[in-house]
């Protein structure tokens, strides 16, 4: 529990060693494996990304059964571990929905890099959305960021000033005038990125589900 966890302050700041699992064998993989299941059922997201490194099918009924009382973050990670586990897309929909409703932008976040294991045009037009509409710069942010990705192209919105400049515009949630000129900002941003993405992108194909996180040339 150490080797995966570490202490709360890392766990907290640095997050953890989520592929250190993956170097247990035999009698120590098993009781990892019970410990990461008991982990998940006291409703620890890690515990369902330890499983989902393990490729636990002895964690599937765990995983399916408590996906249907989770929210947030813990849905975003039982969804993952489901796709990867039994290499399906069928779990995606629990991903979007965390990214479309959730109340929290820790959990959008969440979700928004999640996706960039799953590129499907489903996925890409429901964070083009986002693009346009979320409220919280990290969250549009993070969607573009994927995006990218998902096209091939690094996932650096930063890079692209001027589609930048329009996402990064902030408002005056009192005052309706800012507002709505900050949604029109949000979505001529997305309306670029989708230009940027159709000229010089090209959509990842290949396995259909992505088990990277970083962009390689």
């Amino acid at each position: 529990m150490e080797n995966y966890y570490g202490d709360p302050y890392t766990m907290w700041h640095d997050g953890i060693d989520e592929t250190s699992v993956t170097r247990l064998k035999d009698e120590e993989r098993d009781r990892a494996e019970d410990m990461l299941i008991a982990s998940l059922e006291e409703g620890s997201h890690y515990g369902a990304i330890g499983l989902r490194e393990l490729r636990s099918t002895k964690a599937l009924p765990y995983l399916e059964e408590r996906l249907k009382s989770s929210a947030g973050t813990l849905a975003v990670e039982i969804a993952v571990a489901l796709c990867l586990i039994k290499q399906t897309l069928d779990y995606v929909p629990y991903i979007i929905t965390a990214l479309q409703k959730s109340v929290f932008w820790s959990d959008r976040i969440r979700a928004a890099k999640a996706l960039r294991r799953f590129p499907t045009k489903e996925v890409v037009e429901t964070l083009f959305q986002v693009v346009a509409k979320d409220s919280d710069y990290l969250v549009r942010n993070h969607a573009s960021e994927t995006i990218l990705f998902l096209h091939g192209l690094q996932p650096s919105i930063s890079s692209h000033k001027e589609i930048f400049g329009h996402m990064i515009v902030d408002y005056d949630k009192e005052n309706e005038t800012s507002t709505r000129n900050a949604s029109e900002h949000y979505n001529e941003s997305a309306k670029m990125l989708k230009r940027l993405v159709e000229k010089d992108g090209k959509l990842r194909k290949g396995p259909i589900i992505l088990d990277i996180w970083s962009w390689k040339d």
